[in-house]
């Protein structure tokens, strides 16, 4: 087959042109440290590397649920603490007033409750920086608690709790209704009351001067029922805690996974490297002496 100088020159060009290709890969992948620069440069090891970068994508945004979802937890389980606090303060002055020894004093008794019931009120409307109601429910744009004209304290929230996923099969839960914290608290008869119902009768009970009938067992299972909420929220916390220290350290070993995946044998691309740029220099030398051969005159 006869091969004219046009031909022969096209296939050189093209030939440098492949050769100069795959050096400025070489070179990138020295540059970079990157054996995987394009998918193109190992399609089934690209394919394993965007698998595992799927997984770290998941792990990180499992992680960042958890964070997001601990800042809601602390806020609840502050509110929770100054609750039980409040309640315990509260039991305590019951037991005063109880006695017969206290009875000049049930009238600023009584007042101190008023300001621990507004206080607990505040506390069960309490929201977060950006203003979304901690007991409030999937109604997180609104006071979840109102008072009515009588004093009468009403849950206008409802009965939803919020979940993040922190893994595949893990759920957090990140939020308590005001609800379940607030109006189901256990009372001495064994059913549930509210808290502020118990405050408000304790109080027109000392305005009245009687203090034989304070809620001192009522008192005390409403401590005891804000002590077990916080210890709730509490295990959840340890769960986030605990949830984490797994994706951290499965995000360092996909993190390393995908490293040495892409990461490059710089010894071997260097060796490549100068052997593309050999083969280069031969062409180049070769294509110049065939070039100036009369022969190829005679064979166009």
């Amino acid at each position: 087959m006869q091969v004219s100088n046009k031909v022969f020159t096209q296939q050189s060009i093209e030939s440098f042109a492949d050769l100069t290709n795959q050096i400025q890969k070489k070179q990138e992948q020295v540059a970079t440290g990157k054996g995987l620069v394009d998918p193109s440069d190992d399609p089934v090891l690209a394919a394993r590397v965007m698998v595992v970068g799927d997984q770290l994508g998941q792990t990180e945004q499992f992680i960042r649920n958890i964070d997001l979802s601990y800042v809601k937890l602390s806020l609840t389980e502050t509110a929770l603490e100054q609750v039980s606090n409040l309640t315990t303060r509260s039991y305590e002055l019951a037991l005063q007033a109880a006695s017969d020894s206290n009875s000049d004093g049930r009238q600023s008794i009584a007042i101190e409750i008023e300001g621990l019931l507004n206080n607990i009120l505040d506390i069960a409307n309490s929201s977060d920086s950006s203003g979304r109601a901690i007991f409030g429910g999937f109604k997180v744009g609104e006071k979840p608690f109102e008072t009515d004209s009588e004093g009468n304290v009403d849950y206008t929230g409802d009965r939803g709790v919020h979940e993040v996923k922190i893994s595949n099969a893990m759920r957090l839960q990140t939020t308590l209704d005001g609800a379940t914290v607030f109006e189901r608290v256990p009372n001495s008869a064994g059913g549930v009351t509210t808290i502020f119902d118990t405050l408000k009768t304790m109080v027109t009970e000392l305005k009245a001067g009687n203090g034989s009938t304070m809620p001192i067992d009522d008192l005390r299972k409403a401590a005891a029922h804000f002590a077990d909420q916080r210890a709730w929220v509490g295990a959840e916390m340890n769960k986030a805690d605990n949830q984490r220290g797994v994706l951290e350290n499965r995000q360092m070993a996909l993190t390393e996974n995908i490293g040495e995946m892409e990461d490059a044998d710089l010894a071997k691309i260097v060796t490549d490297l100068q052997m593309l740029l050999l083969n280069k220099e031969t062409a180049q030398k070769t294509f110049a002496r065939i070039s100036q051969l009369s022969l190829f005159d005679l064979i166009a």
